[in-house]
């Protein structure tokens, strides 16, 4: 736990002109206990599910199951306000039927934060500004 509070090292490019002064403070944040053991019990119950599907279909079903998820996390829409829904991997993770907090919390008609900037973030995308994950530019101040 004290290693993730430790104060990381700003180690990638920052363009200070688009994205404002920069800041490590989203780095530091220490997860809460309860996203913890969501996400590891999301975890331990895709590893079950994928060992019953084996032992009942053979190996190639959760190496199917596995390819289609990785297609389905490819479609995304471009950066901006809209964020992408990935309904089909939701479907097919059963995802959809769940009814998250973020169904209804952080929807970008309500939001207060500044609309992002579409050229910046294609310029992330294709790596033209030097940082490949910089939470700033993608709109999380």
């Amino acid at each position: 736990m004290e290693a993730e509070a430790a104060l990381p090292f700003q180690s990638r490019h920052h363009d200070t002109l688009r994205l404002g002064l920069a800041t490590l403070k989203e780095d530091v944040t220490v997860r809460h206990p309860v996203e913890v053991i969501q996400r590891e019990h999301r975890q331990r119950a895709l590893a079950s599910q994928q060992q019953m599907l084996r032992d009942l279909y053979g190996v190639a079903a959760p190496a199917k199951a596995q390819i289609e998820a990785q297609i389905l996390r490819k479609f995304t829409r471009l950066p901006g306000a809209a964020s992408s829904s990935l309904l089909g991997l939701e479907s097919l993770t059963g995802e959809l039927d769940e009814f998250k907090y973020e169904s209804y919390l952080g929807q970008p008609d309500v939001s207060t934060l500044p609309p992002v900037d579409l050229h910046s973030q294609m310029e992330l995308k294709c790596g033209m500004l030097g940082a490949k994950h910089d939470r700033m530019a993608r709109g999380m101040l």
